[in-house]
């Protein structure tokens, strides 16, 4: 990829309009734009993105670059992928330096592609897919517009049609093997199609990427000998992790943003369903437990979230492990109770009426009233084992809800029901800590510089002040020379940024400074990070004032290293004393006496 069209996309694309795109709250902060980090839990907004150097950095996690690593770290990218998305936002063709092989996780998502059409095909038009078609037309009511618009297909009850079919189109065996769609013969070689007489269910990816498949047995084949699962997925592969995917995000996500709420419920029909009647910001968890990595998803659109419990037992085990995490992740969870004399899941509300499955969301219970009352139903109150139980189950549960003010509300209201005082249940809340602290994360942003003293704190300062206003070098060369820095990372850049300055090159700018030094991209995002910190703490200040700090940075750091030198030099001669080693101590006597001079 030439690194012309790489900056071709950055011209064209803003860095604020990219990230507002992905964080909408994002707000104008002087002459930057500050707002709540996406990498990680905080209260208070620490990211920070500067729309006239085109980068970004929070100062909580430590995490920091451009367009480029931004939308990587978002999407959970690699460079690649990122390149693609954002030349189509910048409307940019890409076009390689010379032709190479598709690298294997692209094959295997052309090979998903290519599978998945040809399902669709013969759902669509194929005799063998008959009974598939009646059940979907028919008994699911699905119209056609519906089974286009989620690419649902039909595999053959066959042994190898899928591997006949994608030879065809010059793929190998072993490729189709790594996309999950073949398994490897027990006896002999070869391999033999994993999916046969299933309808099948596209799995994508946020992006619209064909991941993996769903596939579920012909009504009629459940009950047959050696027939498999009802359900069978695509086993984990380069492209498919099953905690990392939701069913139906990739055409939920734009109503998930519009009504700020995401409808989580268990099947794919039931997805369908509410989709084909209108209700178009649900998706499915696919029976499991909901993980981290999912709900940091979701959070992307929209920190609300309800999720249905069918009227199983089965069920509502899975969606509370999954609100357990929901409530970790800080997401505002309600629960959606389904009454199994209308049905036992979403599908079946709307088969019956969709308004009776629209008043099931809209009244959805926050998590916290949900499980009071679930908790209550089964213990009495008038008996001091039951009270302190039911004290101890809602307590831990409330306990992982990260706000403060809605914790407050409930323990008031707990108090009342179970006549205890608010005091006393605050002092009975667990001890233990459920939640990483935020300074966890105080780690990360100490990429390059480990020592984090007094004098390093300083130089951050110096440098970042430097960063910022590089008209300041003029004062602050004639206090300080590089090696006086207290880290070597410190005077490489400070070395480079009198002679980026000294040359001309753009006035000594910032991104001038990033080329000449960042030889990988913890340098670069520590730079960055300096930039911003400049940014937030300096920004507004007075010519005047910045001169100042610069110069006073500076004769501090001049003087700890002269401190520190001199402090090394008297250890060293006293243990050259010791030995009697007269032609160290001449050298070392000399070097002290250049320290002298240093004032």
């Amino acid at each position: 990829m030439p690194d012309s069209q790489v900056d071709e996309i950055k011209n064209r694309l803003d860095v604020v309009e990219v990230i507002q795109e992905y964080l909408p709250s994002l707000k104008q902060v002087g002459g930057n734009w500050k707002g709540l980090c996406p990498f990680h839990n905080e209260k208070t907004p620490s990211f920070m993105v500067s729309k006239e150097k085109q980068i970004w950095h929070c100062f909580g996690c430590g995490e920091g670059g451009d367009i480029f690593t931004f939308a990587m770290k978002f999407e959970n990218l690699e460079f690649p992928e990122a390149l693609k998305i954002l030349a189509k936002k910048a409307g940019v063709t890409l076009k390689y330096e010379e032709p190479r092989l598709m690298d294997q996780k692209t094959k295997i998502l052309n090979i998903l592609e290519t599978a998945s059409k040809f399902y669709h095909d013969l759902l669509l038009n194929s005799a063998e897919a008959g009974t598939a078609r009646k059940y979907l037309f028919e008994k699911r009511r699905l119209k056609k517009e519906t089974v286009e618009d989620f690419s649902l297909g039909f595999s053959l009850d066959s042994w190898d049609s899928l591997l006949k079919f994608l030879r065809e189109k010059k793929y190998n065996e072993n490729d189709i093997f790594l996309a999950g769609l073949a398994i490897k013969k027990e006896r002999g070689s070869g391999f033999y199609d994993r999916f046969r007489g299933r309808i099948m269910f596209p799995i994508r990816d946020v992006h619209g990427h064909v991941v993996g498949f769903t596939a579920r047995l012909l009504p009629e084949a459940e009950k047959k000998e050696n027939a498999g699962g009802k359900y069978i997925n695509t086993p984990q592969t380069l492209v498919y992790n099953k905690s990392q995917v939701i069913y139906g995000l990739n055409d939920a996500k734009q109503n998930i943003k519009k009504e700020n709420l995401t409808v989580m419920v268990e099947g794919n029909m039931d997805v369908i369903a509410s989709h084909e009647a209108g209700i178009k910001n649900v998706v499915a968890s696919s029976g499991t437990a909901m993980t981290v990595e999912q709900v940091n998803l979701l959070k992307r659109f929209s920190p609300n979230l309800a999720i249905s419990f069918d009227a199983d037992l089965a069920g509502g085990v899975a969606a509370m492990r999954g609100i357990d995490v929901a409530l970790r992740e800080g997401v505002a969870v309600k629960v959606i109770m389904l009454d199994p004399n209308i049905g036992k899941d979403p599908d079946d509300y709307i088969r019956k009426d969709v308004n009776l499955w629209r008043e099931a969301i809209a009244n959805a219970m926050p998590f916290m009233d949900y499980y009071i009352k679930k908790v209550l139903s089964t213990l009495d109150l008038r008996k001091i084992e039951h009270k302190k139980e039911a004290a101890r189950l809602l307590l831990t549960e409330l306990n992982k809800i990260p706000d403060k003010v809605e914790q407050a509300y409930y323990l008031e209201k707990l108090g009342n029901i179970l006549g205890v005082s608010e005091q006393v249940l605050r002092e009975s809340m667990p001890r233990e800590k459920l939640y990483k602290n935020e300074d966890y994360f105080e780690e990360k942003s100490r990429v390059l510089v480990t020592d984090k003293s007094r004098p390093a704190l300083l130089a951050e300062t110096f440098l970042a002040l430097l960063l910022k206003y590089p008209s300041c070098l003029n004062y602050a060369i004639d206090y300080i020379e590089p090696f006086m820095l207290p880290e070597p990372m410190f005077g490489e850049i400070y070395k480079n940024l009198i002679l980026s300055y000294n040359k001309a090159v753009d006035n000594g700018s910032l991104e001038s400074v990033v080329n000449d030094i960042s030889k990988d991209e913890k340098t670069k995002n520590y730079i960055n990070s300096l930039y911003f910190l400049a940014e937030r703490d300096f920004d507004g200040f007075e010519e005047e004032a910045i001169k100042e700090e610069v110069v006073k940075s500076a004769k501090a750091l001049k003087t700890n290293y002269i401190f520190s030198q001199r402090k090394r030099l008297e250890e060293e001669m006293r243990k050259a004393e010791e030995k009697g080693d007269q032609e160290t101590m001449k050298r070392l006597m000399s070097e002290f006496d250049q320290s002298v001079a240093l004032e």
